[in-house]
């Protein structure tokens, strides 16, 4: 179920950086972007260990579709789609971390 959320969250994010590419707006790109990213958010399990893990594997993920020889704009849209994963990624391990001390 998570490998494939994460796989059409990657071709999502691929369509629009291809999108960008071709001459969309950055500005545009960017809002949907993090709309695909917070739609993905919602549809995580719960367990904080869980979406760390799948965070990250969606990180590298797209860390595999940087190619030295795209296309700047390409390029550009991909670290913005990686630099939000990693927001996410990080708001998931600070949750996890607020819950064990909370524990403690």
């Amino acid at each position: 179920m998570q490998d494939d959320i994460v796989g059409e969250c990657v071709i999502q994010i691929k369509r629009l950086a291809g999108m960008y590419q071709m001459g969309d707006g950055y500005q545009q790109t960017k809002e949907a972007i993090n709309s695909i990213l917070s739609d993905f958010n919602h549809r995580l399990e719960r367990d904080v260990l869980v979406r760390v893990m799948v965070w990250g594997i969606l990180n590298a993920s797209l860390k595999n579709s940087l190619i030295i020889s795209a296309d700047p704009r390409w390029i550009e849209a991909i670290r913005y789609a990686i630099s939000r994963v990693k927001s996410f990624k990080h708001n998931a391990m600070a949750s996890h971390a607020a819950r064990v001390a909370s524990h403690a």
